[in-house]
């Protein structure tokens, strides 16, 4: 276990799959870890075994009233904090010309305003705490997928922002960086059908999905080895943004 025991995260989406696994990553490294997620998935938690360095609290990214209780419940009880990784996230695939308004304005307001404003609120406790590290989940649809334009446009949204934001909190002390996953095997990933399944596969080069750790490791070189990285977007996709392998 690292010596940075005096250091805190906060990972948002952190109930399952990809969340989860980056909880529990830095939990090992020493970090104490502010698991959030919706109010039900923590009550779940609440019934669970968890290290003593991990802490559930309820968080709705998309809620501002619910942002602001989390933030503030970090600073009373921690007074800083060194490491937000923007993990939340949610689709409601449809073509931009089919989807309502309703779900194309839930899907911006989680994946792209709601992270955006944690980074906002958070950036004090960093500064405090002498420096940080953001880390902002975006997807690897931002490249564009069809039938997923809203999702696509939050996550390319974000890539853009975290580049911006990255110039202006470089003197803080503080890093902001992207990582945008291809196909990762989770339960929702799972509900494919076993031809789109088949398909995706077949198109990643190494040969094989990726997993939750994959991203954790990824988040784990960005906060214990990556001070001098920021502004950038690690894809992590088994070279599936390349192109299809060619069978020799």
């Amino acid at each position: 276990m690292s010596v940075r025991t005096n250091k805190i995260a906060l990972v948002t989406g952190a109930g399952s799959g990809i969340g989860a696994a980056i909880t529990a990553m830095l939990s090992g490294e020493g970090y104490t870890v502010v698991l959030t997620d919706l109010p039900h998935v923590i009550e779940q938690h609440s019934h669970q075994t968890l290290p003593a360095n991990v802490h559930p609290l309820p968080l709705d990214v998309g809620d501002r009233s619910s942002r602001i209780e989390a933030i503030e419940t970090v600073a009373s009880e921690y007074g800083r904090l060194d490491v937000l990784v923007n993990c939340a996230g949610l689709g409601r695939d449809a073509r931009l010309t089919n989807i309502t308004d309703r779900d194309l304005e839930l899907t911006l307001d989680v994946n792209l305003i709601g992270a955006l404003s944690l980074v906002r609120q958070a950036l004090p406790l960093m500064e405090s705490a002498g420096g940080g590290a953001v880390i902002n989940i975006a997807s690897r649809a931002w490249l564009g997928i069809f039938g997923s334009g809203a999702y696509s446009a939050s996550k390319g949204g974000l890539i853009g922002a975290t580049r911006s934001l990255a110039l202006e909190i470089g003197a803080l002390g503080v890093t902001a960086n992207c990582i945008a996953p291809g196909y990762i095997e989770t339960p929702l990933s799972a509900t494919l059908p076993a031809q789109v399944l088949e398909k995706t596969l077949h198109s990643i080069p190494v040969g094989r999905g990726g997993v939750p750790d994959d991203i954790a490791a990824a988040v784990r070189y960005l906060v214990c080895e990556g001070s001098y990285v920021t502004g950038q977007v690690l894809t992590v996709c088994g070279g599936r943004s390349i192109g299809d392998p060619v069978s020799l």
